[in-house]
């Protein structure tokens, strides 16, 4: 059987589970099995079919059978779990991606975690003793880098394997492995689980959580628990088992103050690509542009102003830097980062380049600042020292990162790297204390913020990431995860995370929690405001202005609201609701520019041209050397019929700086006067080399130029020979 016809069959077992037809779900993987020749499969399967069979012939016998539900749900997992199986393996024998490749050595190797993990506990007791007696380590550190990733890339490539998982389990709540690898095998179950479904990977986070080992070990669990959820919501809801663990938290604060920051955490990783994106493509190019007048400056300043400290607030820097717009671009980042962005994703995201990160396991490696890849001195461990002391928020793949580098550095980068760190060591040390005050659990927030950080990267940055799927590339719809949702679901938290979403202007995402917040709320004004903006930034303007029509009649409008309303009367064509709205705004603001050509527009697509013309010759008396205004008045005396007016107006704009319309309504001019090749003269220049755009907005004016007398076979014509010219 090929490939691709296997993996269409379990596509379609997949869809008759969906519709609870479990008998020809295992007729067609019975056939798969054996095709395959996988014996072993094929007495899973049967014992399946007549464990179903059993329960079937007991319920229609009458029968009593009070784990009924339990083993219909258990012959369902299991059915799913062998088709993800059968799945990965075919998918693994030829394909190329990273993930097939581990699974193909991990089944050539026959690795049993069992003997690894002994390995392991041995190694990292020869490590300890050998560290106490002040011994060169370097041999022993290579052997449990290399035993890191082989018990990493086991567990992760593992699937349904209840002996291996319940070893993993065993290995994190001993004390026998040291602080390392329980948090890398967590990494291992989460990074697998955002891959295939395992109930007994899953069920294994559940029991590190629950056994609360630590705070920084509750973090990782209950952040691969959430991610894993979110992935799978449909084979969550299926178990009773794991939903029954799962409600044990809603009777939990500590639980719900813990879920709160992983959701909280995981959401605002939705600014850091737009926080990069603003690094490379606006802040680092400005830098660059102003590098020549800071050199220019640094040349100026004399060693004994920088002793006296005269660099400090220096209003030139500060001059320079409100000039090229940097400030307001640092000022909007600095605030994100207070709120727990991630700014550092671009300054690390080129040292991602290193052999190091070519393994997947190394970028949920705990940092071991005596990893063989670190080439570290005495000078690179104090500053990787001061690293570890000052960055507690700083995720383990960004110090391999930076740890790795110095190794690489030249000297007199280094020295200058430790100089300003022991300078700025006091300052950091008081603001990670300041951070820590702030949170009722430090430890738990800054491991959560790592581990998110990490996973971030990875899926990000990895080069290798072909068939993984990016928990970060769609947005995490919190409410809709079975169980945390509901514990999530109360107005302060939705009201927190819409707030979020519609401050950073993603509005698809702050509408339907603001949506949910005003059926609770339905005469709290500014939620109807938000909705609206929400709906008109979507383009969505009759919904909108419903919204912003209901703010309007629970408040006393301001001018905000009077502007939104205005704006979408005229989005959806009721340009004369929308210019009673405009001419409201102008008792306010009878000289605003923008108002007036707006109420011109509104009350001219109204079919009240001489109104319109009062507005634009009003804004041209406020600001008469305005081309916008010309525009306005020479289109707005053209419909008018006013031709000479029209045509003086249009005539500025010529001598001006016209765009391609501004040739299109000139010829128009020449058309209703008889002169076509006067107009074909500026109809050429309206082309502009497009002439499908030329000829669409000349057919657009055609109920106009109607309207003035001219027949449309003569633009018709004209259209054609300007065509056959070209």
């Amino acid at each position: 059987m090929q490939k691709n016809i296997i993996l269409n069959k379990c596509k379609e077992v997949e869809n008759l589970l969906v519709s609870y037809d479990i008998a020809s779900s295992i007729n067609i993987l019975l056939d798969i099995a054996r095709e395959v020749q996988d014996y072993n499969l094929v007495d899973e399967l049967n014992r399946l079919r007549d464990t179903y069979r059993y329960m079937a012939s007991y319920m229609i016998d009458g029968i009593a059978d009070l784990s009924r539900k339990e083993v219909y749900q258990d012959i369902l997992e299991n059915l799913r779990s062998i088709t993800d199986n059968l799945r990965r393996n075919i998918h693994a024998k030829d394909s190329s991606d990273y993930y097939s490749e581990v699974l193909r050595y991990s089944n050539l190797a026959n690795q049993d975690l069992e003997r690894l993990l002994s390995q392991y506990a041995d190694c990292y007791s020869e490590y300890s003793l050998a560290s106490s007696a002040g011994n060169d380590t370097t041999d022993i550190s290579r052997r449990l880098a290399e035993l890191h990733s082989s018990i990493f890339n086991l567990i992760w490539v593992s699937h349904n394997n209840k002996k291996t998982i319940s070893l993993a389990t065993q290995a994190v709540l001993s004390n026998k492995y040291g602080e390392l690898l329980p948090s890398h095998i967590i990494s291992a179950l989460t990074l697998s689980l955002l891959g295939y479904y395992d109930s007994h990977k899953l069920s294994s986070l559940l029991d590190i959580y629950e056994a609360e080992i630590s705070e920084r070990i509750s973090a990782r669990a209950l952040t691969g628990i959430i991610l894993a959820l979110n992935r799978h919501p449909q084979r969550i809801t299926s178990s009773n088992k794991i939903i029954s663990r799962l409600q044990l938290f809603e009777d939990s604060l500590i639980g719900y103050r813990r879920i709160r920051e992983i959701v909280l955490t995981i959401i605002r990783t939705r600014d850091t690509e737009r926080i990069s994106n603003k690094m490379q493509t606006e802040v680092l190019p400005e830098i660059m542009k102003m590098r020549p007048d800071i050199l220019k400056k640094m040349r100026d300043i004399s060693p004994e102003s920088i002793e006296a400290g005269m660099m400090e607030n220096n209003p030139e820097w500060e001059e320079l830097l409100d000039k090229s717009g940097l400030t307001e671009k640092m000022r909007e980042l600095s605030e994100m980062q207070t709120d727990g962005a991630d700014l550092m994703m671009v300054a690390f995201s080129n040292l991602k380049q290193f052999q190091f990160f070519n393994s997947a396991s190394n970028w949920f490696l705990p940092f071991f600042a005596n990893h063989p890849a670190i080439n570290a001195g005495e000078q690179e461990r104090h500053i990787i020292e001061r690293i570890m002391e000052i960055g507690r928020n700083v995720c383990d793949s960004d110090k391999y990162s930076l740890a790795i580098a110095l190794g690489k550095m030249p000297e007199a980068q280094k020295n200058m790297m430790t100089a300003q760190l022991d300078a700025q060591f006091s300052q950091f040390s008081e603001e990670i204390k300041e951070k820590a005050l702030s949170s009722s659990a430090p430890d738990f927030d800054e491991e959560v913020t790592k581990v998110l950080r990490d996973l971030y990267r990875f899926f990000k940055l990895f080069r290798k990431k072909e068939g993984f799927v990016d928990p970060f590339k769609k947005p995490f719809n919190f409410l809709d995860i079975p169980v945390i949702g509901q514990i999530m679901s109360d107005s302060e938290i939705v009201a927190l995370i819409g707030e979020f979403y519609f401050s950073r202007k993603y509005y698809t995402d702050a509408l339907p929690l603001l949506n949910l917040l005003v059926e609770e709320t339905p005469d709290e004004p500014a939620l109807w405001e938000k909705i609206g903006y929400c709906y008109q930034s979507m383009k969505f303007y009759e919904k909108a202005l419903e919204a912003y029509t209901r703010a309007e009649l629970l408040k006393t409008p301001g001018t905000w609201l009077l502007k939104r309303i205005a704006f979408t009367y005229k989005k959806v064509g009721k340009y004369n609701r929308a210019l009673e709205y405009y001419e409201r705004l102008l008792e306010k603001d009878p000289e605003n520019l923008n108002l007036l050509l707006n109420a011109g527009f509104c009350a001219l697509k109204g079919g009240k041209t001489d109104e319109a013309l009062k507005f634009y010759y009003h804004a041209n008396y406020i600001d008469p050397e305005n081309i916008d205004n010309y525009r306005a008045i020479a289109w707005a005396e053209f419909e008018n019929s006013n031709f000479e007016k029209s045509k003086k107006y249009s005539d500025k704009i010529l001598l001006s700086e016209p765009v391609a319309t501004d040739f299109l309504n000139a010829g128009h001019l020449y058309v209703v006067s008889g002169d076509f090749r006067k107009a074909l003269e500026l109809y050429r220049k309206a082309i502009n080399g497009n002439y499908e755009e030329f000829r669409k907005c000349f057919i657009d004016d055609f109920p106009i130029l109607e309207k003035l007398g001219v027949e449309k076979q003569k633009m018709y014509i004209l259209l054609d020979y300007i065509k056959m010219e070209s």
